[in-house]
């Protein structure tokens, strides 16, 4: 069944500022694929470890689903509020289905995309400042 990706409603302030942090340190080590990241696309291929370290920040359970057919991550916060700071990757989407809930040992069974979050989280945590490190979402 085709699900629609929703955006976080009520989403904190230090949530958009941590989004800002995250997305600032993509770059083509942290990618999945590379070959098709590029400056235009920051968040193409970011989506996996994104979730991670979003987890990492705030908690909640990290989504699988597939987008337009393409394998996808994303978190819902323990507000129940979906966030997506990787949906820009994809122009358009016109279908999202299989959506489950997915572990971290899933998404870190390959040793690639283990240093490609290790990369992106130290470099993230560098930029957040303190007090943030250990973040609580409140509904």
């Amino acid at each position: 069944m085709a699900k629609t990706l929703r955006r976080a409603s009520k989403a904190p302030a230090e949530l958009g500022r941590v989004g800002n942090i995250i997305s600032g340190c993509w770059n083509r080590q942290t990618s999945y694929d590379p070959g098709k990241w590029s400056t235009g696309n920051r968040a193409w291929g970011q989506c996996a470890v994104t979730a991670l370290v979003m987890q990492d920040l705030f908690g909640g359970v990290i989504l699988r689903g597939f987008v337009n057919g393409i394998e996808h991550y994303w978190n819902r916060l323990p507000n129940e509020s979906e966030v997506d700071l990787t949906r820009a990757q994809f122009p358009t989407i016109t279908e999202v289905s299989g959506v489950a809930p997915v572990s971290r040992e899933f998404i870190l069974a390959s040793d690639w995309t283990t240093r490609r979050y290790e990369d992106l989280r130290r470099r993230v945590m560098k930029k957040v400042p303190a007090p943030s490190k250990t973040l609580v979402i409140v509904s």
